[in-house]
C-alpha cells in the first residue's frame, strides 16, 4: 500500500490531489492528518515522518517504504504507478 499524507489547508497537498485521479488508484490511500485521525497519526509515526510532517507536506510513502516529499516527484511517482 502507498500512503499519501495530507492535511486541510495545505496548498501543495491540494495541488497533488487535484493533479492526479486518486479515486482510480486503489493502491494509494490518502491519510488526512488531523487530531481525529489516529490511524494517520500512527502510520506517520510508524514511518518515522512526524518531525518531517511538521515542516513539509504532502508526504508520500511508497509500498517499498520510500519517502517522497517533493510535489513534482510525488506527481511523477503516482503517474508512473498508474501507467
Amino acid at each position: 500500500m502507498t500512503y499519501l499524507f495530507t492535511k486541510d489547508g495545505c496548498g501543495k497537498c491540494d495541488w497533488v490531489k487535484n493533479q492526479i485521479d486518486l479515486d482510480g488508484m486503489p493502491e494509494v490511500k490518502i491519510m488526512q492528518l488531523d487530531s481525529e485521525n489516529s490511524e494517520a497519526l500512527a502510520l506517520l509515526a510508524y514511518y518515522e515522518c512526524v518531525a518531517l510532517s511538521e515542516k513539509k507536506l504532502p508526504i508520500l510513502v511508497s509500498d517499498q517504504m520510500e519517502i517522497i516529499t517533493s510535489v513534482g516527484d510525488i506527481k511523477n511517482y503516482l503517474i508512473n504507478l498508474n501507467a
